[in-house]
């Protein structure tokens, strides 16, 4: 039997139990594809991303705890609707990772003599399994290096101390930094900049896109007022 953590609350510490191992679905890739007349072929147009993917479980409750059905039903629900949106799922089949995923609220639960339930519930994935690893934060008082170990280029989370001006590079990556004060964060997943409350996308210039740690070696380097780095690189794969 295993164990789910949805938004941080266990299936355990509500009498849940996994009596079935979910199956592992791959991310389908989003792409269209275009037939151009006298072509031999299809022309794939990749778009870059992957779609959302469903986790389903096959839990029970019983009568340990000595309540009823209703009871029982009612807690599930509750566990279930913790929160609304996205919330981090985890559980005891991959314990090295962890999904962004949102409940299906559509949902039936067997009554057993009404003392026990028995149901299917199913989340709605992002695609991404992210390696809780990459959540831990990693500091840098001078240049260095971030090796990537998966295959997928990871959207880090870049807090960056010092005051006055200063470039930061990661690999083919440089944000220009004006007017520092004490630390701003640059955050590639939601493509933002700021400080606590305070947006600050007007103190970065990019030279393209947000920063991301691409397979393999990544060079940090920074420059100027930048005196350190705290990098959470958020590795991923699907």
């Amino acid at each position: 039997m295993g164990i789910i953590i949805f938004n941080g609350l266990s299936s355990a510490d509500y009498g849940i139990k996994v009596w079935q191992a979910p199956t592992y679905t791959i991310p389908e890739r989003d792409y269209e594809t275009v037939h151009v007349p006298g072509r031999d072929g299809d022309l794939i147009l990749d778009k870059g991303s992957y779609k959302n993917t469903t986790r389903s479980y096959v839990v029970s409750f019983g009568r340990g705890d000595k309540k009823d059905f209703t009871l029982l039903a009612n807690s599930l629900s509750e566990w279930l609707h913790s929160c609304s949106g996205y919330a981090r799922l985890e559980d005891s089949y991959e314990p090295e990772y962890y999904r962004m995923a949102a409940y299906d609220e559509s949902n039936d639960i067997t009554n057993a003599y009404h003392q026990a339930g028995q149901a299917t519930i199913k989340f709605n994935c992002k695609p991404q399994r992210f390696l809780k690893s990459g959540d831990a934060v990693i500091t840098f008082s001078k240049n260095g290096f971030l090796d990537n170990p998966t295959f997928f280029s990871a959207r880090p989370i870049i807090k960056v101390y010092g005051n006055g001006d200063g470039v930061l590079r990661i690999g083919e990556y440089a944000v220009t930094i004006t007017a520092i004060e004490e630390y701003i964060v640059i955050d590639s997943e939601i493509m933002d900049a700021y400080k606590g409350t305070l947006n600050c996308n007007s103190k970065i210039k990019l030279n393209g896109n947000f920063p991301r740690l691409k397979k393999g070696r990544n060079e940090i380097l920074f420059s100027g007022g930048i005196t350190s780095l705290e990098v959470q690189p958020k590795w991923w794969t699907i």
